[in-house]
Order: C-alpha cells, then structure tokens, then sequence
C-alpha cells in the first residue's frame, strides 16, 4: 500500500514549486521563449527535487484553507516575479539602447522579427540583446539567482510578512536602467550630434552640398564604426551590471524581509 502524503508537506511543495517555476519561466535566457517548454519543465522538476528536502524545514505550518493557501500562492509568485524583474530591467537597457541607436543612425525601418517579444525590434537592438544573452551567461548570473532562490527560503519563507523597504531596491534598479542605458548608447549619440552638427553648418556654407543624400550613409556607416569601436566599454558595462546582481538581489530579500 502506498504511502499517503502529508498535507502539510504536500502543499509546501507547491508553494515551493510555484515560487521556483514562476521565477525560471521569467527569467532572462532561461524563461525565454525559444527554450523549448520540456526543457523548461525538465528544468524546474530538478531544481524542486533538489531545493524541497534543503529548504522544507523553513516553510512554516500552513493552515488547510483554500483561500489562505491561494493567497500564498499569489505572494510565491510575485516574489518570484519582482526578482525577475531586477534581471529584465538590465536587458531592458540593452534593448532601449539599441533601439535608440538604431533610430538615431537612420536604420528606424530596418526591423527583423524578434521571437522574444513577437515584435519587429531595430537590428542593433536584437543585435545588442543577442550580446545581452551572452554577457548574461558570461557573467554567470543564472548561478547567482539560483543560489539566491536557494537562499530566499530562509530569508522570505512562504507566508512571511513583507517590508516596504524592498521595494527601494526595485525603484533604484529601473533608476538605473536608464543610466545604464545612457552610458551604453552615449558614444553613438554623441558623435552622431557633432556630425549632424557638422553637416548642418557645411548646409549653411554651402547650399548646393545636398546634404540629406549625404547624411545618411554616414549616419549608417559613422554609427556603425563608433559602435564596434565602443563594444568592448559596451560589453564591460553589461558584464558590470549582471555582475551587480549578485550585491543587489540578497539586499532586495533582506530589505523585504524587513532585515
């Protein structure tokens, strides 16, 4: 005869499943759409059997009530969810930098599809995200949010109240995406000013100089020169920042545990 499952045991490891599948299916790289859905599953299936027998000691009794055991449910997943989210702020940096990059060098119409998003994305743009995804592996910020995972059990068990003071971690992390994003699409920017500058006085100068035929293939081939010269800064300044990750998401779970 079969042994019957306890009830407690049974519903922490859902708890503890919810929390782990929701955080992988979002995260960067490994969540992404093109990771078929078996490895995804095979994936989360391991790290549960993995992480239940080391972690189940911090779950807590839960009560056996529908309506209780729903709303730990929602609160596993946006847990989950705002940890993603510090991993997707970066790489939402990336792709606004090269979309920008991309409308600034004259190649606004020069879409590819972009599986990620089911969208048209700018060339640079998926170009810069398809670095994103190395830099991403380079840096090994998958181990860091699975010993993180690891480690939010015993900061945050299932059921624990939450601090507003986590939420500043989140505000300073999209604070940051956008100076990330200004340090990393800057070098084009910039010479593509001076150069529309330079133009716009040669126009004044010289009025028979047709400088909207000139202007593009130089916007196309001066940004593009300025990009690959500047993508090692580029490549360093995503490493520093998946790098970062592994400072900002243990801050983020003591602060919400109101440590």
């Amino acid at each position: 005869m079969l042994p019957v499952p306890d009830p407690q045991d049974l519903m922490a490891g859902m708890l503890v499943f919810l929390r782990i599948s929701m955080l992988m299916m979002l995260l960067p790289v490994i969540g992404h759409k093109l990771v078929p859905t078996p490895v995804k599953t095979g994936f989360v299936g391991i790290l549960t059997f993995v992480l239940f027998p080391v972690v189940s000691s911090h779950v807590p009794v839960i009560p056996v009530d529908p309506v209780i055991f729903a709303l730990l449910a929602l609160q596993e997943m946006l847990l989950a969810a705002a940890l993603a989210l510090i991993a997707q702020l970066i790489f939402t940096a990336a792709q606004f930098a090269g979309q920008v990059m991309s409308l600034q060098m004259g190649m606004a119409m020069a879409n590819i599809f972009d599986p990620a998003t089911s969208v048209q994305s700018a060339v640079v743009g998926s170009f810069v995200g398809i670095l994103a995804m190395l830099m991403w592996l380079a840096a090994g910020a998958h181990h860091m949010f699975i010993l993180t995972l690891a480690d939010s059990f015993t900061l945050l068990p299932p059921g624990s109240a939450w601090s507003f003071q986590g939420w500043e971690v989140i505000n300073n992390a999209a604070a940051a995406m956008f100076i990330l994003s200004i340090k990393l699409m800057a070098p084009v920017l910039l010479l593509l000013f001076f150069m529309y500058v330079a133009l716009g006085l040669i126009a004044r100068a010289v009025p028979q100089i047709q400088v909207f035929f000139v202007s593009f293939p130089l916007s196309v081939g001066l940004g593009l020169l300025i990009f690959s010269l500047a993508l090692p800064a580029f490549m360093a300044l995503m490493l520093d920042g998946f790098v970062g990750l592994g400072q900002s998401l243990p801050i983020f779970l003591r602060q919400l545990a109101g440590g």
